[in-house]
């Protein structure tokens, strides 16, 4: 049996099967219930792919499974069914790998999790905030941080769309190489447009997926020309598939090539703006008042007042986290675009190079001073070495360190993306636990 199959999760609670919900939604709503329950979960109905019922109801399962926000989708299909019992949609010992993952069902208040991550302290601290809601001597309390809660929600979001579009490109990148490789071998070997028909339904899906995403409200002010840029590819592609014109094929390679080379970048700068207008600190002090005016009164709440200030003090450390990492982000994008124009000149002469070595030098001993990683200790010694050469005026000696030093260096720059993305996805369990709480505040 696989991790997926396993009928629970590290906190005891068992997964949900997404066939089960799947055909609950079918079986259990008529199209205007799905409409109304789309309403009540703040969806467009008309935007979801599909035309018929059962499609819609399969784009709203993967909507909130790819926003990590199935639990909150969990939350509103019982309000709407409660007659159905909790059973009848969770994964079973042998009933398989549910698709396209199985999903955690939300603690409850009194659930002890073994997990003490910051993502874990600070979501278990938002379910207690939603005990104090239903005590009418703390509700004022906590309703008025409705607009922090709602805030901080609302720009979580944002990032689960950039993210989610960054991951789609990230697969789409993938497909490319696979067809990319496969195109290499045309026209001698004709066997690998048998290889490129297998690979090209899923790099039609990719792009139909990005297509779906752009039109959430996200994207409403955004330039996105590169969507029509990936139709043109979707149909290059097909056409060269069906009619074996290589010709075609790499028409649609070329363009796809390009927009993979620009568009993922900017997407992840957009991700990037996002993260820094996340104010983590504003939810920080909402919870420190809330739990100051717990301890000032004379409430016997268990450890509720212990839990949310352990809650504080998660979300402080996620905060730190996530500020650091953009810092050092746009830090190694600011050297990343100075190598890029470097690069460009470096063909026909090292001056451009000597030129901005004056602030690419200092920049990176400022990265890598406080660093005892490994990579920091190669990238300082790469910096002598090139620095030393420069000095020389060995010219092609300093080309071929220039290689390696902008290798490692964008190396580095990936592995912080890669933290940053890592950061964002923890963050999105704290903004289902946000959602689930401001649902609370409207009843």
């Amino acid at each position: 049996m696989t991790d997926q199959m396993q009928p629970s999760t590290a906190n005891g609670e068992k997964p949900v099967d997404q066939r089960k919900l799947l055909r609950a939604l079918i079986d259990l709503f008529s199209e205007q219930d799905l409409r109304d329950f789309c309403f009540d979960l703040r969806v467009d109905y008309e935007a979801l792919p599909g035309l018929s019922k059962n499609d819609k109801a399969r784009e709203i399962i993967l909507f909130f499974h790819r926003r990590r926000r199935m639990t909150v989708l969990v939350t509103v299909f019982r309000e709407h069914r409660p007659h159905v019992s909790l059973e009848e949609i969770v994964l079973e010992e042998g009933d398989g790998d549910p698709i396209p993952a199985d999903v955690a069902l939300p603690p409850t208040p009194h659930t002890t999790s073994k997990d003490h991550s910051n993502t874990m302290l600070v979501s278990k601290s938002f379910v207690l905030l939603m005990r104090l809601l239903a005590r009418p001597d703390m509700h004022t309390a906590v309703v008025s941080f409705q607009t922090d809660f709602q805030a901080a929600s609302e720009q979580i979001d944002l990032m689960n769309d950039f993210k989610l579009v960054h991951d789609l490109f990230q697969e789409l990148e993938n497909r490319y190489f696979l067809i990319q490789n496969d195109e290499r071998r045309l026209p001698e070997d004709d066997m690998a447009w048998d290889s490129i028909a297998i690979n090209e339904p899923e790099l039609q899906g990719k792009i139909s997926d990005l297509r779906v995403v752009t039109q959430r409200p996200t994207f409403a002010h955004e330039e996105v020309r590169w969507v029509a840029q990936l139709e043109k590819v979707s149909e290059s592609i097909r056409v060269s598939v069906e009619e074996f014109d290589l010709n075609e094929l790499k028409r649609g390679t070329s363009l796809l090539y390009r927009v993979l080379n620009r568009t993922p970048s900017r997407i992840n700068a957009q991700l990037v703006a996002t993260a820094t207008a996340l104010r983590l600190d504003a939810l920080e002090q909402a919870m420190q008042t809330i739990s100051t005016n717990l301890a000032n009164s004379d409430l016997s709440l268990d450890n509720v007042v212990e839990e949310i200030h352990n809650g504080v003090a998660a979300l402080h450390g996620l905060d730190e986290r996530l500020k650091l990492l953009v810092r050092e982000h746009n830090a190694w994008q600011e050297v990343d675009d100075e190598l890029r124009r470097v690069e460009a000149t470096l063909a026909q002469s090292i001056v451009e190079l000597d030129d901005a070595w004056l602030d690419l030098k200092p920049m990176i001993h400022h990265l890598t001073a406080s660093q005892t990683h490994t990579w920091a200790a190669e990238l300082s010694d790469v910096v002598d070495k090139l620095d030393q050469a420069l000095q020389d005026k060995v010219i092609v000696t300093v080309r071929r360190l220039f290689r390696r030093f902008q290798s490692q260096i964008r190396r580095r720059f990936r592995q912080v993306d890669l933290e940053l993305l890592t950061l964002c996805q923890d963050l999105q369990r704290i903004g289902e636990s946000l959602d689930l709480l401001l649902r609370q505040f409207e009843k």
